[in-house]
């Protein structure tokens, strides 16, 4: 087997894919209380891109992993076929591979900053609320809800829409929405943002521990679009 590459490498593939996505948020005017219509598609066209950079990277990842831990290319081969992952299904294949994680302490102190969708009939404010991290992988199964349902035209993704129950069991595309009258849920922009963030940074954790499992430093991820809450972070 050659040498693996870097974890860092793999990272700056990441950050480059995510550049789309981010160039997509920077053309919308959030100041703007009601988007125009060309603005409103900005909203599903960053949940695509952003999902689809997180999968390419996911596969690579585990990839490299397994290629340091000294697997052979049809073993490597298998772990990294994948089909519409999830980060609970990154966690998952990282921890067989790796074991228990060390610390253990680092998803009780995991928390992430995103938007809150405002109630029916309450003030159109976007308020940010903290996820935990079980939260974070609830959410990001709601989020794979929702790239389904845009990537096979089942919901066009902007105003609002009655979005289709999950295939099989589990979370529906609804639950990370915003609702609506009549049983209706809209992606908006705050929606967007909120799905690149929990991808991004729950990667970015993930990467983290098993860098330390794997008795390596860390690689920054300073370059990785943040997918920011607010224009002056921009």
């Amino acid at each position: 087997m050659p040498d693996a590459p870097e974890l860092r490498t793999v990272v700056a593939r990441y950050a480059k894919s995510l550049a789309v996505p981010k160039g997509l948020q920077e053309l919308h005017v959030r100041k703007k209380h009601r988007p125009e219509a060309k603005h409103m598609a900005l909203g599903p066209a960053i949940v695509l891109t952003s999902l689809s950079s997180f999968e390419g990277f996911m596969e690579e990842f585990i990839a490299v992993v397994g290629a340091k831990r000294g697997l052979s290319f049809a073993q490597i081969a298998k772990l990294a076929h994948t089909n519409s992952p999830s980060l609970r299904d990154f966690e998952k294949d990282l921890t067989r591979q790796l074991g228990a994680w060390n610390p253990s302490t680092w998803k009780t102190d995991f928390a992430l900053k995103v938007f809150d969708p405002p109630a029916i009939n309450g003030s159109n404010w976007w308020y940010e609320t903290d996820l935990t991290w079980n939260q974070a992988l609830d959410q990001a199964d709601g989020w794979l809800q929702v790239r389904h349902s845009l990537a096979h035209g089942l919901t066009r993704g902007y105003l609002s829409e009655h979005w289709p129950s999950p295939m099989r069991s589990g979370i529906d595309a609804s639950s990370v929405l915003r609702p609506q009258k009549n049983n209706k849920f809209s992606l908006t922009l705050h929606g967007a943002i909120t799905c690149a963030r929990i991808f991004r940074y729950c990667s970015e954790a993930l990467v983290t521990q098993s860098a330390h499992a794997l008795g390596e430093k860390p690689p920054s991820w300073r370059a990785v679009p943040s997918f920011p809450l607010s224009i002056e972070e921009d």
